[in-house]
């Protein structure tokens, strides 16, 4: 039966409170539907682009976006067809979070077989088979071609499997970033698959956070994290374990080294959704607070914020107008009446204006041009 060990460390730990700390705040952030729309498509392009660029895909971001805009065009080369592949899984794990579907081993044949199909009526591709006396399954250096890995034997794949399933369906005490951060690792440490193990282990663990609810509103995306730093990322996927899977990583070993990395990664991407998050809702709530501005109620805050002045004369306004500091005082009124402007007393006197709380920490590039 496999029974993962780990212990928790303090990094572990404080990492697991600020994902909480994340998720609460943005489950909190009202985003209006564009803006909600944009990301979660933001984040499932760069999950397509990066999860493909680990396994060696030369294809840009901007490629990438362009290859999936035009899917319905014929593909010609396999870097397309491995990246629409990819968003095609997206879309069918999007689908299954919504029937709450169970992770098993048909599920997983299924998911890999959209990730690595070359016919469309072909859905599930199999386990890999066992090789020919002196052909090894081996996983190599891309730079050194060193072997880095050895996997199981075939005939061990599904009893494996069976054992990380079963493990997945009864284990409901452990927090959900962990569960995915074990399941990710197991999957691909069993390596069932000829081709194709990377992305579908990392498909997998984002199923695992769909389902328990740690997707970040679908905003998830540690791919690119991943990417940043493939040395690292592979390199707590080894653990310094034996390459031969049989020479230690079949007892099982200690899994805290991969799990803080994980859980790290974790961490760094839902403060960064949450940051985006803050922002796109602060720019709409500006949007709502300018929208009833006129042409000259921008002029006078853009000047003012470019300005950065505290106090507002009278004097400062009628030269950007040039108008007559009499009239600017009747628009000074008016914009204290809207609630632009406050009025700064020395005894009962107005002696000049400040923008009101509602507007002081506008950006000039809030405001926009007004010319």
């Amino acid at each position: 039966m496999f029974e993962p060990i780990f212990k928790y460390t303090n990094d572990i730990v404080i990492d697991l409170v600020n994902i909480e700390r994340y998720r609460t705040k943005l489950e909190y952030l009202y985003l209006p539907t564009r803006t909600r729309q944009e990301m979660l498509y933001k984040a499932k392009m760069k999950k397509t682009h990066f999860s493909t660029s680990i396994e060696g895909n030369v294809l840009s971001y901007d490629q990438v976006e362009r290859v999936i805009t035009e899917k319905g065009k014929k593909t010609k080369i396999d870097a397309e067809r491995e990246v629409i592949n990819y968003w095609d899984a997206l879309s069918f794990l999007e689908k299954c979070r919504a029937e709450n579907r169970p992770i098993n081993i048909q599920f997983v044949l299924e998911l890999h077989g959209i990730i690595e199909r070359k016919d469309m009526r072909k859905k599930i591709i199999g386990f890999r088979q066992e090789t020919h006396p002196g052909v090894l399954i081996a996983v190599y250096d891309s730079v050194t071609r060193t072997t880095e890995y050895i996997p199981p034997e075939a005939a061990d794949i599904k009893p494996l499997l069976d054992e990380l399933v079963a493990w997945y369906s009864w284990e409901n005490d452990l927090p959900v970033p962990i569960k995915a951060a074990i399941t990710a690792y197991q999957l691909v440490t069993i390596h069932p698959f000829e081709d194709g193990n990377g992305r579908t282990c990392r498909a997998l663990a984002t199923y695992v956070l769909m389902l328990g609810g740690y997707d970040f509103k679908g905003f998830n995306s540690m791919e690119e994290f991943y990417a940043s730093n493939l040395d690292g990322y592979y390199k707590n996927l080894q653990m310094g374990l034996p390459v031969l899977y049989y020479d230690g990583r079949n007892n099982p070993p200690h899994l805290e080294n991969w799990i803080e990395y994980f859980i790290r990664i974790m961490r760094l991407n839902a403060e960064n959704i949450t940051t985006q998050a803050e922002e796109a809702t602060k720019n709409e709530e500006n949007k709502l607070e300018l929208s009833h501005l006129n042409k000259k109620d921008k002029k006078m805050m853009r000047y003012v914020l470019e300005k950065k002045l505290d106090r507002i004369q009278t004097k400062d306004l009628a030269s950007i107008f040039d108008v007559t500091p009499r009239a600017i005082t009747k628009w000074c009124s008016s914009w204290v009446d809207r609630g632009i402007l406050s009025p700064n007393y020395v005894n009962v006197r107005i002696t000049s204006y400040s923008l009101t709380e509602k507007y002081k920490n506008l950006t000039p590039t809030d405001i926009g041009f007004t010319d």
